[in-house]
């Protein structure tokens, strides 16, 4: 009779362990997600969290998770950041990583950005603030600036063919 007493016991508290570990998720198998950014425990860099609410926002209006590692707390993270930091060298934090498309955000950066990296876009270096001449530039289009263009940024041969583009497009407007 004791025996099956603490059989039974045994069984309840197996049950119930189980039936916890399913609650907090501890067996629930991780979905991929290619979306990856390298953070800090918060309150840390301010970047990082002003970074986490951008991506929050982003992730809520497109309907997809960004897997966080935080890289003070998990040496996997730490490893895999340093491997990823390799290509550019730039060791700042936060850093947004596109597994497919390799793409990275390092620092700070506009929502606008963030969501095309969260989309698969290629990010040009215009976009990523690097010139040919590699110094930082904040100039960048953003996602929904498409049909603007930096005048700048372009050679003589461009600049005419931008001008004869937008004649052609007013002439075209006018004819209608």
């Amino acid at each position: 009779m004791k025996d099956s007493i603490k059989l039974s016991i045994c069984l309840a508290i197996m049950l119930l362990s189980s039936t916890q570990a399913a609650i907090f998720g501890l067996f629930e198998k991780k979905q991929y997600t290619p979306l990856v950014m390298f953070i800090v425990p918060k309150g840390t860099i301010e970047e990082c969290d002003e970074m986490e609410i951008i991506v929050t926002t982003v992730e809520k209006e497109l309907n997809t998770k960004v897997q966080r590692l935080d890289i003070l707390r998990d040496r996997f993270a730490r490893n895999l950041y340093e491997k990823i930091d390799e290509i550019e060298f730039k060791g700042t934090l936060p850093l947004l990583y596109h597994r497919e498309s390799r793409q990275s955000i390092y620092g700070l950066d506009s929502k606008a950005r963030v969501r095309a990296w969260a989309k698969g876009r290629w990010l040009s270096s215009k976009m990523t603030g690097i010139d040919e001449r590699g110094s930082g530039s904040d100039e960048f289009v953003g996602d929904g600036e498409e049909g603007e263009f930096m005048e700048d940024g372009l050679t003589e041969l461009q600049q005419l063919g931008r001008e004869r583009m937008l004649e052609r497009m007013e002439n075209e407007g006018s004819e209608e």
